[in-house]
This record gives C-alpha cells, structure tokens and sequence, in this order.
C-alpha cells in the first residue's frame, strides 16, 4: 500500500518519508492549540515528546522496511530456483496478498476506533476526533508494515509446509535458504523496531499500549511458528547426510575390525579421513535458514522486550 502510494506521489521520495515522519509532531501542536482555545481537557504533555519520537522513528523504519521487503522478495525466485527440485517457484503464490490495499486500509480503521476510546469515555470528543483523524496518517505505514510482515510470515510458513522440496547437501550450511532467513529476520527487525518503543514509551495511552503489546506478541510468536516447516526439512537432510556419512564411515572401519593392525589402519587411513571429514561437513549443516547465534540473539531480545513492556504495563498504575 505505502510502495504504491510513494511511487505515485511527485517529488522525492525522501522528502514525502520525512513529512510523513512530522504526523506525530504535528499532532502535538493541535493538541497544544485545541487545550489552549479549551477545546479540550488540559493535561501534561511533557512525557509525550519521547512517545512522538518513538512514533516518527516508527513510520520511517515501516516505510524503509516494507521496501527492502520488496526488494527482497523480487531477488527469492531465482534464489529459490537453485535449491529445489521443482520448478521455479511461484513466489506470488506464496506469498499473495502482499500489495493488497484494502487489508492495510481496514487495519488502520479498525485500530482506529480503538484508540480514541479513553478520550471518548473521558468526555473528550475533541481529543477523540484528534487522535483518530492523525491515527489515519500514521497508521497506514505501520498497518502496511503489519500486513506485510504477516503476510511474509504466512508465505515462510506455506513454503516449510510442503510446496517446496530441498535438495541434498551441497556445501552451503543453510541448504541455499539464507535468502529466507534473510527475508524472515527483516521482517522480524522490523516488527520488533516498529512496535517496541511504541509499546515502551506510550505508558500514558493504554490503548495504545494494548494493541502495540498484542500485536507484537502475536507477530513474534508467528516469526517462530512460521519457520518450524523449514527447520523440519532442514533437520531432516541434516539427519539423512548424517546417517549417509555414518554408514560410509563405518564401512571404511570395517577392514581394520577384521584385521586390527598397524598396516590395515595405514591402508584404510585415507578412506577413513574422507569419512571423517564428509561426517564433520554434514554436522555444520544448519537447521534453520541463519547461523544458531543470530537465533539465539532474535530469542533473547524478543523474550526481553514482551518482559519489559508486560512489567511497563503492570507498574503504570503505580507510577513507577
């Protein structure tokens, strides 16, 4: 939604990312107008700078996000062409759904309803009706960016399900799917970019703060479930080039059981060091399409982050 939006906007692209950037900002001033004329409750807006921050910071990374997403994906189809047995992949089946334009639009009206809802029952029509009309600028990119990603995860997930059948080992640690890997950690940087410091700063708008939490959660939870099918496959070529690289190893060893003597072992040496080494190649395979340690890393800085909103949330009412 927001590719085809910028692409059909004149001037600069830069130029339109920056003033969609200013939303936030400029919504501050017509709060500080609207409680200035007394149009609405005055209240304190100190602690709202860093949340504006957090949300200009928010659209930039949604818009340079969705692009490199883009981008990515239109590089898969040959990718994916060299590691599979079938024929080239239908990257647009996979992952259809990706340039919808009314999924974006319904989002961002539907959380729009939502956020205005402790003004509306405050008795603040005014802070209401301001809160949703800015939510439909700054929504669209983060609901583009949601949408994306879902879909992202969603095509990973159909891919690990089946359509796809990998190829033998062939030296290349992640079987020829770190494209994937690279594609499915994009879109998890950029959720977790995008949602997480709104969901650390809005501490004053629960509202807010709900649905940046659930959606988070729920999008970390489908970045993991989505690339289970292809751990599957991965650790099943890993176990088969194991078994494979085992039985050759033991039928080299074979003669020295028979004939354990110095020269057997001298004859048989070589064939047993290939062995060995084709043994050590099949253990470096992956089982997921990116190395263990940034794994690890993506684990460790998702539980840290739903901890340290989930504590946010529950320690606002005391002020803390």
């Amino acid at each position: 939604m927001t590719e085809h939006l910028l692409g059909r906007l004149p001037g600069p692209r830069v130029g339109w990312i920056l003033l969609w950037a200013l939303v936030p900002w400029m919504n501050l001033v017509v709060v500080l107008v609207a409680e200035t004329a007394e149009w609405s409750e005055r209240t304190d807006r100190s602690a709202e700078v860093l949340n504006r921050a957090a949300v200009s910071f928010a659209i930039v990374l949604s818009l340079w996000g969705v692009a490199r997403i883009s981008e990515e994906l239109a590089r898969l189809r040959p990718s994916l062409a060299g590691v599979v047995e079938e024929e080239v992949p239908d990257v647009e089946r996979l992952f259809r759904g990706l340039d919808s334009i009314a999924a974006p639009i319904l989002l961002t009206v539907g959380v729009g309803v939502v956020l205005p809802l402790d003004e509306t029952i405050g008795g603040d029509p005014v802070a209401a009706a301001v809160q949703f009309v800015t939510w439909l600028f700054i929504g669209l990119p983060l609901s583009t960016a949601v949408w994306v990603y879902t879909t992202v995860q969603v095509g990973l997930h159909r891919l690990g399900r089946g359509q796809l059948t990998l190829q033998g080992y062939r030296g290349d640690r992640t079987l020829g799917l770190q494209p994937l890997g690279t594609l499915a950690f994009t879109g998890f940087w950029m959720l977790l970019g995008t949602l997480g410091p709104l969901a650390l700063t809005g501490a004053n708008d629960l509202p807010s703060v709900l649905v940046s939490t659930a959606v988070l959660t729920a999008g970390i939870a489908l970045f993991f479930l989505s690339l289970t099918g292809l751990h599957r496959q991965m650790s099943d070529i890993r176990d088969h080039e194991l078994h494979r690289t085992r039985q050759l190893y033991e039928e080299a060893y074979r003669p020295v059981q028979g004939a354990p003597t110095l020269q057997t072992l001298q004859e048989q040496s070589a064939v047993l060091n290939a062995a060995e080494n084709l043994e050590k190649r099949a253990e470096r395979i992956q089982s997921w399409p990116f190395d263990e340690a940034t794994f690890a890393r993506a684990v460790t800085i998702a539980s840290s982050a739903v901890a340290t909103i989930l504590a946010r949330i529950l320690l606002a009412p005391t002020g803390l």
